[in-house]
């Protein structure tokens, strides 16, 4: 053999080792961002630590789930990587109630051999093989794997399985990332994170924001290239924290029209009292309705209805901005009884500004008494705005906010909800959250900041030195076991 040959056959060698390595040794977290890489479809993606999330609710504590999940979970472990995360990216549209259309998932294979014969012998699976790779279905979930890598597409109506695979295969072992989605994926605080790419979500959307002009679409793509919402969600010891941070152009963060202001003047305007919810708001009107209208054109109006469109003509406003100054807080007071129900009282004020008392001067011209609108308590109307103040003043009772909601009114959208002592599936029935029933009987406070660089939201429960993931399965339990108990099961 020529020394020409020697070189380039062991020049082929050598490129083979290193592919064969880079198969190997591959991140899934590579595999996700190549799959990302000039994706248009995917909106939103991220990961979750499912392990770590079970770990933490303690699920081996609780005899029921322990049988049903422990032997499976240990099944696992031999043939995919349950300690890792998992990983996803949701395809757009959303649908009405913001399920995306497709979701794809990325898990690593320990043993392929092994994982085969699992779907075979145990569950019963026809395997089959295309391109490279073997898979298995079962109604709206399709599963192939190859080598390290598994990959699950769930979509409804998926009437080609094999190139939905051969698509992701294809492009999570291609080039990865660079730039914010980068960035995003190496974030990796929380047992769960995603990114949001508001590019993608307009591009996937229908309705009026594909009606616009050909050049607003260009500018509203322009406009919201390479935007990305990160969000993290974190289960700790007394409390659930879900963080938020937007990652905007510059451009559009001037657009922002959220407006801050660490002296909480709303509170002034509130009364007096300790109060158990809140709601405030305060922004740059004028600024939310130029991106609304670029965004999506007559929304405004369409949302508001037709109530809106006869105040604006009754007072010859064009905008919003003409009636409304942004300011808007809301306070709830009221100490339960021994059954821990509670009959509220509302304090509340709306900012105006003077084509708005011009419109709620009208109403004695027609005849309406001043302060009344039907549906409405009784309110004032001052120089600035509406009070409504279903809690009078009491002489030198001051506003004293609950204990972690010392930052209320300072950022652009403000909540708080104290439950103590409150009855859980009374306020689950008054905000029509029963769905939420067991986090309400958790969580003894609930607060949320939202501001133009993002927000913050906190659950914090009533034991706080257990993980707030295990007092609520401990609670999810009761409901379960009850059930069981009611239609005459009784397990263990």
């Amino acid at each position: 053999m020529s020394f020409k040959k020697i070189t380039i056959a062991l020049f082929a060698l050598l490129f083979l080792a290193a592919c064969s390595e880079n198969e190997v040794k591959r991140d899934m977290n590579e595999h996700l961002s190549a799959y990302l890489n000039d994706n248009k479809e995917v909106v939103a993606f991220g990961n979750a630590h499912i392990n770590t999330i079970l770990e933490k609710a303690d699920y081996e504590s609780e005899d029921l789930l322990n049988v049903l999940l422990g032997s499976q979970i240990a099944r696992y472990e031999t043939l995919i990587d349950v300690k890792g995360p998992i990983l996803y990216a949701a395809h757009g549209p959303l649908n009405n109630d913001g399920a995306p259309e497709k979701v794809v998932l990325f898990v690593r294979v320990k043993d392929q051999a092994e994982l085969k014969d699992y779907l075979q012998s145990e569950m019963s699976f026809d395997l089959n093989e295309a391109n490279g790779f073997e898979y298995v279905s079962s109604g709206d979930m399709v599963l192939g794997f190859k080598q390290h890598l598994a990959v699950i597409v769930l979509q409804a109506n998926n009437d080609n399985e094999v190139k939905s695979l051969t698509d992701a295969f294809k492009r999570a072992d291609g080039k990865v990332s660079t730039g914010k989605i980068a960035e995003l994926l190496k974030s990796n605080s929380g047992d769960i994170q995603m990114g949001v790419s508001l590019a993608n979500l307009y591009e996937t959307a229908s309705g009026d924001l594909k009606t616009a002009p050909k050049s607003k679409q260009q500018n509203l793509e322009t406009l919201l290239k390479d935007a990305f919402v990160s969000s993290s969600v974190k289960f700790e010891e007394g409390r659930a924290v879900i963080e938020m941070k937007n990652m905007f152009s510059k451009k559009l963060q001037e657009k922002m029209f959220l407006a801050g202001n660490s002296s909480a003047p709303i509170l002034k305007e509130l009364g007096a009292g300790t109060p158990r919810m809140g709601l405030s708001v305060n922004m740059d009107v004028k600024k939310m309705e130029d991106l609304v209208n670029e965004l999506s054109p007559n929304a405004l109006n369409k949302g508001f209805g037709n109530q809106y469109l006869m105040m604006k003509l009754a007072t010859g406003s064009k905008d919003l901005n003409d009636l409304w100054d942004g300011k808007v807080g809301m306070l709830m007071f009221g100490e339960p009884d021994a059954s821990g129900a509670f009959t509220p009282e509302v304090n509340a004020y709306l900012g105006i500004r003077e084509k708005g008392r011009d419109a709620l001067a009208n109403f004695e011209s027609m005849g309406v008494g001043a302060g009344q609108i039907p549906g409405l308590p009784p309110f004032t109307i001052g120089d600035k705005g509406i009070s409504i103040m279903s809690k009078p003043i009491v002489a030198n009772e001051k506003l004293n906010l609950p204990v972690g909601a010392e930052n209320f009114g300072k950022s652009g959208i403000s909540f708080f909800l104290n439950l103590e002592g409150l009855n859980p599936d009374d306020i689950a029935e008054m905000f029509e959250m029963e769905e939420l029933e067991v986090i309400l009987k958790v969580a003894k406070f609930i607060s949320f900041e939202l501001g133009n660089d993002g927000g913050k939201l906190i659950i914090t429960a009533k034991d706080g030195k257990e993980n707030v993931l295990k007092q609520a399965l401990t609670e999810g339990m009761k409901v379960v076991k009850g059930n069981m108990g009611n239609s005459g099961f009784n397990f263990i």
